[in-house]
């Protein structure tokens, strides 16, 4: 800006302030406020092209909150979705897992079963040998009859052996050993066959077992694995998902954190438009003042041309006063510094990063009621207790004053005082008191904090510059 509002303000309240009523007025002064009157409706022009632009940046960040948020809400559904997933795989490998756990005691169980199958084998293979001794000894025993039967003929009548009898005892015991002789051969005939079926169905028996409980237990290594197979794709789904999960989750953190700066950027430029409200304000109360000015400086001259007149009509000219051309208003004085420190104190923190955040200002500590004064003339743009839009304690009590420093605009802020004693629109001039140091808002102890801006004042540290290098 070519002249700071400040610099106009002031020029304004020096013209009413300075021109008294009974001095001539001239074109020239009234081209004066007429000059201040355009310069104002510029500055006008120009605030209200800022506020038209803080607008349209606030509605477009108002858009990116609102997306910010939709978007937040779809990745929260997206996470719960996968939780979801994550839950079901994880009781699907639970149960792939007790599956596999359950068969592996069935495998357990049946290579004891085997075993003990393998033990029953040898125990029979025992037996087996014991019936082949049995039968091979009845075996010879039918070979030595047979024998014996060839060697008769091919027959044995036993009607002969019976009837051959010399007596009827002899007859009686005969008939008996024939009976027996019969029976024993009929005996050891049924023993064999007996004997052979017996070891027949043990070997088949126990063979069979051995086939089935092999088989179960392919049947079961199978199963196993496929069970593995299942639970590794499971648990390659589950990785899968985690990585999902976790990709989603830090998109969630990159949108909260994106929020969180939107909301930062919103508060900015909340915080701006309520300056540029105020810088408005304060425009159009100078042009009223000015105006006001304009209009009661023509009326003086007016009065003093109708003065004139009448006094040249009398010919009573060099009694209406003082006839010299009006002095040009003088300027306020600027003081010895641009900048002074706003208050007394000692200097415990600067400018710059601490505590992993940038500090806009300095701080000046000192007993809680010292006053504090305007570094610079100017008029004050903002008068109010701030604290951030979450609630949580911000400036505290906070005065900003806007100046113009030789042609440059600058923007001061105090804050945590207790209490300020002047409000938006006021005029104030360098060491003039505005409030007194306490430690409202976010503060650990009485002290000022003091902020110097080159230009318009910005949440962030755009515009901030370092007091020391103004202050001399």
């Amino acid at each position: 800006m070519k002249k700071g509002l400040s610099f106009i303000v002031i020029s304004i309240v020096c013209i009413v302030t300075f021109i008294p009523s009974s001095i001539q007025i001239s074109a020239e002064t009234i081209g004066n406020v007429d000059s201040k009157l355009n310069d104002l409706n510029k500055q006008q022009q120009e605030v209200n092209k800022e506020r038209d632009q803080v607008g349209s940046q606030v509605e477009d960040t108002e858009q990116k909150i609102e997306e910010n948020l939709e978007e937040q809400d779809s990745v929260n559904k997206e996470i719960d979705t996968i939780n979801a997933k994550l839950n079901d795989t994880q009781s699907k490998i639970t149960a792939k897992q007790n599956e596999i756990t359950q068969t592996n005691n069935e495998i357990d169980t049946t290579e004891k079963e085997i075993e003990v199958t393998i033990e029953e084998i040898a125990t029979l293979k025992e037996e087996i040998e014991e019936l082949r001794e049995r039968i091979e000894t009845r075996e010879e025993l039918l070979k030595n009859r047979l024998r014996a039967i060839q060697q008769n003929g091919g027959e044995i009548s036993y009607l002969e052996v019976i009837m051959g009898a010399q007596s009827f005892g002899d007859f009686i015991n005969r008939a008996t050993a024939v009976t027996k002789i019969m029976d024993q051969d009929k005996g050891i005939m049924e023993s064999h066959m007996d004997d052979k079926d017996d070891l027949e169905t043990k070997k088949v028996s126990v063979e069979e077992k051995q086939v089935a409980l092999e088989e179960k237990k392919e049947g079961l290594v199978a199963t196993k694995a496929s069970l593995e197979q299942q639970q590794q794709q499971l648990s390659s789904l589950k990785a899968t998902l985690d990585s999902q999960k976790s990709e989603k989750e830090t998109l969630m953190a990159q949108l909260e954190e994106e929020h969180q700066h939107l909301e930062k950027y919103q508060i900015s430029l909340e915080e701006e438009k309520e300056i540029l409200a105020a810088k408005a304000s304060s425009i159009e109360k100078a042009k009223q003042a000015a105006q006001q000015e304009k209009q009661r400086l023509e009326q003086l001259a007016a009065e003093e041309a109708k003065k004139k007149a009448e006094q040249e009509a009398a010919g009573n000219e060099g009694n209406s006063g003082d006839s010299g051309e009006p002095a040009a208003p003088s300027s306020p004085s600027a003081g010895k510094s641009d900048f002074i420190i706003p208050a007394d104190g000692r200097h415990t923190s600067g400018i710059g990063w601490r505590w992993g955040s940038y500090h806009k200002g300095i701080d000046i500590a000192a007993n809680s009621g010292t006053p504090i004064y305007a570094t610079a003339s100017g008029v004050v743009i903002d008068a109010r207790f701030h604290k951030n839009s979450n609630g949580s304690p911000g400036y505290g009590n906070r005065v900003m004053i806007l100046h113009d420093v030789n042609g440059t605009e600058f923007t001061s802020v105090y804050a945590h005082m207790t209490h300020y004693i002047v409000g938006e629109g006021q005029l104030v001039t360098q060491g003039q008191i505005i409030g007194y140091m306490g430690s409202t808002g976010d503060s650990t102890g009485p002290h000022l904090h003091f902020e110097l801006h080159k230009g318009g004042w910005s949440y962030t540290t755009k515009y901030v510059v370092n007091p020391y290098s103004y202050i001399k």
